[in-house]
């Protein structure tokens, strides 16, 4: 009985990591769409650093998340219904959204053409919301992972972690020109590798991040060399001008050091005490909802005007109390909102569930 209750805890720590990790995600999308991550190769103001400093503590975040997916891969089971309403849910956002945002003014009809039309009909094939595409794909091919893993010897997941890593990661990260095979982590084999890791790490343990202080480390650690690398590629691409393809590699998905991050935060939250009751059950009744922030936030109709509506576009330059709070409120306010948005979603969903029958 106390092993099930440690479960339950454990379990509700994952709910809060996964709501952090899309508070993270959140954090992306409004510095990187609004003019913030300025070069670091000349003169930075102490806004530049703050932006920047944000941006590196949270670019593992998308990581983090696939991360959970594989944790749990090995216990998942594949369900058309699930898969119909991933589905429905890409298509409420982008289709509803629109007509919500047509009706109160926000977009024009007008700017539409037939390849938008096109995204917004088909957003997982044109790849609209590419976390989507390949977290669907993956979802496909559950049945295959899960009986697959539980089947191969550590040794062999292992070896297959490490040569997914190897090719995808580790020689991209260490040489100082760009493959043209780099997708620079947004792709489904970049998704799946993420994925088998995490199902490694709940099959064999974590390793060296055996605890919560060493994944904090880890954390923290990779976050600041992935700072240090873009500093100093920047630096060399401003007196010289040869690297400009590869400044912010380390800011990429599939870079070794945001790796070493995600993993240290992931193995951090899982590996810390539980979390307490209270919290724990706000962290599960939040949780089920995150998605929609990041598919919310991420509409074609305001992907580049959310971040205006809190004046976040090229405020680099603001006094830091008007700035550092802009920052913080914003974050706040898509996350709750994105929250909110698809609570009544999924209260919607169920109302026709209930009236369409199974």
């Amino acid at each position: 009985m106390e092993k099930v209750q440690e479960n339950k805890k454990r379990n509700a720590n994952i709910e809060l990591l996964r709501i952090l990790s899309m508070l993270m995600v959140t954090t992306l999308h409004e510095l990187g769409k609004s003019g913030l991550l300025i070069s670091l190769g000349g003169d930075v103001p102490l806004n530049g650093w703050i932006a920047w400093i944000m941006e590196v503590l949270s670019i593992c975040a998308v990581n983090v998340y696939m991360l959970i997916t594989g944790y749990f891969l090995i216990n998942s089971k594949f369900s058309v219904r699930r898969l119909i309403e991933l589905v429905a849910q890409t298509l409420f956002y982008m289709i509803g959204l629109f007509f919500f945002f047509w009706l109160i003014g926000v977009v024009s009809a007008e700017s539409l053409n037939v390849y938008f039309i096109l995204q917004y009909v088909f957003p997982i094939h044109m790849d609209v919301y590419w976390f989507m595409t390949s977290y669907l794909v993956l979802y496909l091919v559950i049945p295959l992972l899960s009986e697959g893993v539980r089947a191969l010897s550590e040794k062999q997941l292992r070896i297959m972690v490490i040569c997914l890593l190897i090719y995808e990661s580790v020689i991209k990260s260490v040489l100082p020109f760009r493959f043209t095979a780099d997708d620079r982590g947004y792709s489904f084999l970049w998704y799946l590798t993420i994925a088998l890791l995490g199902s490694y790490f709940r099959l064999h343990g974590f390793g060296p991040l055996k605890n919560a202080r060493l994944g904090l480390i880890a954390y923290f650690g990779g976050s600041l060399l992935a700072l240090l690398e873009v500093f100093a590629i920047d630096q060399v691409n401003a007196r010289t001008g040869h690297l400009n393809e590869i400044i912010h590699v380390s800011i990429e998905y599939n870079h070794l050091f945001v790796l070493i991050a995600a993993a240290g935060l992931f193995a951090a939250l899982v590996n810390a005490k539980p979390v307490g009751e209270k919290v724990g059950k706000v962290a599960c009744a939040i949780s089920p909802y995150v998605l929609g922030v990041y598919l919310f936030q991420e509409n074609l109709s305001i992907r580049y005007e959310w971040q205006k509506w809190f004046g976040l576009k090229d405020s680099v330059n603001d006094p830091i109390y008007l700035f550092l709070p802009r920052l913080l409120l914003a974050i706040l306010a898509m996350f709750v909102l994105g929250i909110l948005v698809d609570f009544l979603r999924s209260k919607l969903f169920k109302l026709f569930d209930r009236r369409g029958g199974k």
